[in-house]
């Protein structure tokens, strides 16, 4: 599998401050957003007063998202302080317990799969890959090599306002020229713009039919 990988990681950590709460309850995790210092998760859940309460006491900032969902801003665990610095991209989550969790990962190749569990073993979260898949093409069109690009210039900053990386660096680490790696992103960009525009228009088209 050369492209980039769906992966589903289990992984064990004890300090998540939002898992020593709702670890044990029923909850799915629709997005992780680890960001410096801090995590937001957007948990799908029922969350009673008294949760709530034990969140804050926590430490967490706990806003309602409609009836079924929270928002849970947290100071990021071990688990979340090593994504924040990887070019994984977490797509959801579930957790086990309290100190276990799987993590639905997309991940940019089988190499850096293994480079990611080696340190991942090293920093004792005894992780294990659940399931692994090649990312195939989804409903924007986007080949695996070009969701690879997407996926790496996205988590690498290079499109930031302040530029994190250059074509170079991307192209180094996917092991191809830098205008292969242009190539690559400005197709997968006009994919994924163009889908996007398809949807508004669709939207649109819908709410003057109703």
């Amino acid at each position: 599998m050369k492209g980039p990988l769906e992966v589903e990681l289990y992984v064990r950590r004890s300090d998540c401050r939002v898992m020593q709460v709702m670890g044990e309850t029923h909850t799915v995790i629709e997005k992780i957003s680890p960001k410096t210092g801090f995590t937001d998760h957007l948990i799908k859940t029922e969350v009673s007063p008294e949760l709530k309460k034990e969140l804050r006491d926590k430490g967490v900032r706990v806003i309602n998202v409609g009836d079924s969902r929270i928002w849970a801003r947290a100071p990021s665990c071990s688990a979340c302080r090593f994504f924040t610095g990887s070019d994984a991209m977490i797509l959801n989550a579930w957790p086990l317990s309290k100190e276990e969790i799987v993590y639905r990962l997309l991940v940019p190749s089988m190499g850096y799969l293994k480079e990611m569990l080696s340190e991942l073993n090293r920093l004792n979260m005894k992780p294990r890959v659940l399931r692994s898949r090649e990312a195939v093409e989804n409903n924007t069109g986007l080949t695996p090599r070009q969701l690879q690009a997407l996926v790496l210039a996205y988590k690498k900053g290079f499109f930031n306002v302040e530029r994190k990386s250059s074509l170079t660096d991307l192209a180094n680490t996917m092991g191809i020229k830098p205008s292969s790696a242009e190539e690559l992103l400005r197709r997968a960009l006009q994919k994924v713009v163009g889908e996007y525009l398809k949807s508004l228009e669709r939207n649109e088209s819908q709410n003057l039919n109703s």
